[in-house]
C-alpha cells in the first residue's frame, strides 16, 4: 500500500509561528483601546501598538498563505474533488498576493494611487484572504490523519487572525491619507455654533472650542460637500425636544441644554478608545420651521478619520425620522 508523506517538523513549527504572529497582532490591536482608555498609553502609544500589531498581522498573512501553498499533500488516491480543492486554494492565494501587490504599489506610487481605490483593494484582499482560509480548511479536511493537516490549520488560523488584526489599522491609515486632516466639522462654516459650556482650552490637547478658521472650512467643503443645515417644519420648542431625544438615544452626555437659546451641548465618548468629542446643536427659527446646525469636534488628534462628519450625517438623518 502506498504510504503517505509525514508532515515536515520544520513546516509545522513555522505554521505554529504564523499562528503566534496572528495572535500577537490581534492582542496588540485589540488591547490598544482599553490601554488608552484607562490611561496606560497616550496617542503616540496607540501608533506604536498599531505598528507592532500591523507588522505581526501582515507577517502572519503573507507567511501563512505562502506556507499553506507548500503544506498541502495530496492523498495517495486523489479524487476529482480533492484535486479541484487544491487548485482552487492555490488560485485564491495567488489572487490574494496579486491584489496585495497592487495595493502596496498604489500606496507607494502616487500616480498609480490616484487611479485606484485603496479601500476597495484592501477590502478585496481581505475577502480573498478569508476565502483562502475557508477553502484551506476544506483542503485540510480532505487530508488524511498523519499528513500536514495540523500545520495547515495552524497556518490558516494565523492568516485569519492576521486579517482581523490588520484591517482596522490599515483602513484607518487609508482614511487618514484620503480624508481632510481636520477634526472640527460644522454644518455652518461661516458662523459655526460656538461652545459655551465646553470652553477652551481642554487640558493639553491644544484643541480649543474656537473654530479653526477659513482653511478648515475650505477643507471641509472639499472633503464633505454634503454637510448642510437641516430645516424641520416644527417650532423651535418641539424641535429642541426632538433633538434632545435623539442625542440621548445616541448615548451622548448632555452638558448643557438651553431651549430658550436654542442650544444643546453634549459629549460623545467612543466605545473602544474612549475618545471624547464635543458636540453643539444650534436651533434657529426660520420661516416655515426651525433650522438645525450641528458642530462636532474631537479633543485629540489632527485628523478625526471622518468620525465627526459621520456622526453629523447620522444625527441629521435620525432627526428626519418620525419621533
Amino acid at each position: 500500500m502506498p504510504t503517505r508523506r509525514p508532515p515536515s517538523p520544520a513546516k509545522v513549527r513555522l505554521a505554529r509561528a504564523v499562528f503566534g504572529l496572528g495572535l500577537l497582532g490581534v492582542l496588540a490591536v485589540l488591547l490598544t483601546g482599553p490601554a488608552y482608555r484607562f490611561g496606560y498609553i497616550d496617542v503616540a502609544g496607540i501608533q506604536t501598538a498599531f505598528g507592532v500589531g500591523t507588522s505581526a498581522a501582515l507577517a502572519a498573512i503573507v507567511g501563512g498563505l505562502a506556507l499553506a501553498l507548500l503544506l498541502p499533500v495530496r492523498e495517495y488516491r486523489s479524487t476529482l474533488l480533492s484535486t479541484a480543492i487544491v487548485w482552487l486554494f492555490r488560485l485564491v492565494v495567488l489572487c490574494v498576493f496579486g491584489v496585495t501587490l497592487i495595493f502596496l504599489a498604489s500606496r507607494a506610487v502616487p500616480s498609480l494611487g490616484a487611479r485606484t481605490d485603496s479601500t476597495k483593494l484592501l477590502d478585496l484582499a481581505g475577502l480573498g484572504a478569508v476565502l483562502a482560509v475557508v477553502v484551506g480548511i476544506l483542503l485540510a479536511v480532505t487530508q488524511p490523519a498523519g499528513t500536514t493537516r495540523p500545520g495547515l490549520l495552524s497556518a490558516l488560523v494565523g492568516v485569519a487572525l492576521g486579517v482581523a488584526a490588520a484591517y482596522v489599522p490599515i483602513s484607518w491609515r487609508i482614511a487618514a491619507d484620503n480624508l481632510p486632516r481636520i477634526n472640527d466639522i460644522s454644518t455652518d462654516t461661516i458662523h459655526p455654533p460656538a461652545f459655551v459650556a465646553l470652553p477652551s482650552p481642554r487640558g493639553n490637547t491644544g484643541n480649543g472650542s474656537d473654530y479653526p478658521g477659513p482653511a478648515v472650512a475650505a477643507a471641509q467643503r472639499a472633503g464633505y460637500p454634503d454637510l448642510r443645515p437641516l430645516t424641520l417644519k416644527a417650532p423651535p420648542a418641539d424641535t429642541f425636544a426632538h433633538v434632545e431625544r435623539v442625542a440621548r438615544g445616541f448615548g451622548w452626555e448632555i452638558i448643557a441644554r438651553e431651549p430658550a437659546q436654542g442650544r444643546l451641548e453634549a459629549v460623545a465618548t467612543t466605545a473602544w478608545f474612549g475618545f471624547k468629542d464635543d458636540i453643539i446643536v444650534r436651533l434657529t427659527e426660520v420661516t416655515g420651521g426651525t433650522r438645525i446646525d450641528i458642530r462636532s469636534r474631537s479633543r485629540v488628534g489632527i485628523s478625526d478619520l471622518g468620525a465627526n462628519a459621520a456622526r453629523i450625517r447620522l444625527f441629521l438623518a435620525r432627526l428626519q425620522q418620525p419621533a
